[in-house]
């Protein structure tokens, strides 16, 4: 089932453009394309304004404590572990310390 669902949320990525909301969102044209930007975008913009998470740089552990944080104390929903592994890997490539940004 996790599988599936990984799968299924892969293909809406891949597949289905961005919501309207998020093209007229600065903070979503300010993110770097690649794999995981609609899903990271639709996750942490839930919440707050992506600029808060553009302007961190944590390794992956920090990026996985972070998002531990959200959930347990911020009432994130929590994710599967394909999809906590697609955002981390969008997350750390582009903004943690070594991403050159």
């Amino acid at each position: 089932m996790r599988l599936l669902t990984f799968t299924l949320i892969g293909l809406l990525c891949w597949f289905v453009p961005p919501p309207a909301f998020a093209e007229d969102d600065p903070d979503y044209a300010a993110m770097i394309d690649d794999d995981g930007k609609d899903f990271a975008y639709l996750v942490c913009s839930d919440c707050h304004a992506m600029q808060h998470v553009l302007q961190k740089r944590y390794s992956r552990r920090g990026w996985r404590d972070a998002m531990k944080r959200m959930t347990h104390d911020f009432g994130m929903a929590e994710l599967e572990a394909e999809e906590t592994v697609l955002i981390l890997d969008y997350l750390v490539k582009h903004y943690s310390p070594g991403s050159g940004r």
